[in-house]
């Protein structure tokens, strides 16, 4: 992310001054007292903490080359040459880095002479906490947490223990419900003025936030412990949730000087990805290469034909006797000459659009995922009495939000030029959708229950670790290849988490042991999964 304004340069000084050296080395190194803990102020802190919130390079390009094949969002036709162990490296240290400065922001507040005028502040720190922390384990599994951070500043906890996922997962919960029921809009609370950069101090979106990121960890860990999760999901269907338009994340457009600059790179460098073959079944009614039986306008949003205009999906379980793919559809020369793909460009492509650095935000939560968590509620009646009609109400309005949502970042995205949506998709559009063979609503409550996680796996295409973890708590109950025996089994399915880097075993050897036995492996289970 290139940072042009000065309160987003900011962002670098604090990150310097709270955890650069744990850029270099693992926790003793992050861990190192830091002495001046007031030396940075609580707004540069926070915004320090926001800024931390963007998906690194390695990260996403690990997306790109592993979980987008895990989760069958979209096929790959060649190996990347990335590393999973690149990612992990670089979200380890990018998240105890925050945590150092979440933490801090905890203890300078806790200095102050009236800590009640810091109220929402402190609230607001556990909600970014808590949606950082929940995306890293269930990345990882268990990690440090209780003692993570406080010895950059405190001077101890230098090697910290591992908490198991289990205690994270309801200790942010937690921390959710309290910021959930204490944001205010008093006016004797203090501001931290602009560097407040993610919501612009609106209070009720904050609350919003929270509640709909406590609803979708509820949900996430309800059968592993049903009285906790289910006592949490009857609260957060009583209080205010995401609705359409107000859709949490990065946005450039509303963060000025925010540029995602690794979305182009992330593309170029890894150029393999294509539409699978289990979306297009999931989107197109038969294959007809003219795009003629697609009825998702989500489709052509997500992604484009090949260089012929041909809408040809790449096999999610290739054979030997697959065309090999040639083309090149994600260079840069395309902007000025949008058919530069190759004249070997066989197989459908990811949208070219999604490299935009400049307007497609990462995105935390959309309102249509929260409508199919209340879908997923009233269909299995958790916290809730099971309510099918309610579901069905829920899922439809959730697949028209969804669409109108996606196809308005084609129309907002100054950079979209060919096949551009002229408007949101008519009512005959959606209709014809919702009563396609795959999406209408089924009477079976089974059966809805995998068109609702099938609609979440749909909308969250540009959150595939979202989906991952999705698919790892259901079961793999996500649409996939008929064929999971051969290729995608072999190559991806052993893929159940990151591996830890190796500075744990550097410089947290005895931690590392007791959570790993001394061995891990991509293919060790962490405890949500079913």
């Amino acid at each position: 992310m290139k940072i042009r304004n000065n309160q987003f340069l900011i962002t670098f000084c604090v990150v310097l001054l709270a955890g650069a050296a744990s850029c270099k080395k693992g926790f003793e190194e992050m861990n190192k007292p830091y002495n001046k803990p007031t030396a940075a102020s609580i707004g540069d802190l926070f915004n320090s903490a926001v800024s931390s919130l963007q998906v690194g390079w390695q990260e996403q390009a690990t997306y790109h080359s592993f979980v987008y094949q895990i989760t069958q969002q979209a096929a790959q036709y060649a190996n990347s040459g990335y590393r999973m162990e690149n990612a992990s490296s670089e979200m380890w240290q990018s998240y105890y880095s925050f945590l150092a400065n979440s933490k801090l922001i905890d203890t300078v507040i806790s200095a102050e002479e009236n800590t009640g005028k810091w109220t929402n502040v402190s609230a607001m720190n556990k909600v970014i906490r808590a949606y950082r922390t929940i995306r890293m384990t269930e990345n990882f599994g268990d990690i440090p947490y209780t003692e993570a951070g406080k010895g950059q500043y405190l001077g101890d906890a230098v090697k910290p223990k591992y908490d198991s996922q289990e205690s994270i997962y309801k200790s942010v919960i937690s921390d959710l419900q309290w910021a959930v029921n204490n944001l205010t809009t008093s006016s004797d609370q203090s501001s931290i003025g602009s560097s407040e950069t993610l919501f612009k101090n609106d209070i009720s979106l904050w609350i919003k936030f929270a509640n709909s990121i406590r609803l979708r960890a509820a949900i996430t860990m309800y059968d592993k412990d049903a009285a906790f999760a289910g006592a949490q999901i009857a609260e957060a269907v009583t209080k205010p949730l995401i609705e359409a338009g107000e859709e949490p994340g990065l946005w450039p457009a509303k963060i000025p000087g925010l540029v995602f600059s690794m979305h182009e790179w992330s593309f170029s460098a890894n150029q393999y990805v294509r539409l699978g073959t289990t979306m297009w079944d999931y989107m197109s009614v038969n294959d007809n290469t003219d795009g003629s039986g697609i009825v998702d306008p989500r489709a052509k949003i997500f992604y484009e034909p090949n260089n012929a205009g041909q809408w040809v999906p790449y096999p999610q379980n290739p054979t030997s006797s697959t065309p090999s793919e040639g083309g090149d559809p994600y260079n840069t020369s395309r902007k000025t000459n949008w058919s530069g793909k190759g004249t070997n460009n066989k197989y459908a492509n990811v949208n070219f659009y999604f490299e935009d650095q400049n307007y497609i935000p990462e995105l935390f939560i959309t309102a249509a995922q929260v409508l199919l968590y209340q879908a997923e509620i009233y269909n299995r009646g958790i916290g809730v009495t099971k309510d099918p009609a309610k579901a069905k109400t829920f899922y439809e309005d959730a697949i028209k939000a969804s669409c109108n949502f996606w196809t308005n970042i084609a129309i907002n995205t100054s950079m979209w030029v060919e096949a551009k949506p002229s408007g949101l998709p008519s009512a005959g559009v959606i209709n014809t959708l919702l009563a396609s063979a795959k999406v209408s609503y089924s009477a079976n409550e089974a059966t809805a229950l995998s068109q609702i996680y099938a609609q979440l796996w749909i909308d969250g295409f540009r959150q595939p670790w979202d989906i991952w973890t999705l698919f790892r708590r259901t079961g793999g109950n996500l649409p996939k290849d008929s064929d999971n025996t051969t290729y995608w089994d072999n190559a991806y399915g052993i893929y159940h988490r990151y591996m830890y880097p190796t500075s744990e075993q550097d410089y947290n050897i005895e931690n590392w042991r007791t959570a790993t036995g001394g061995t891990e492996s991509y293919s060790t289970k962490i405890w949500l999964e079913k």
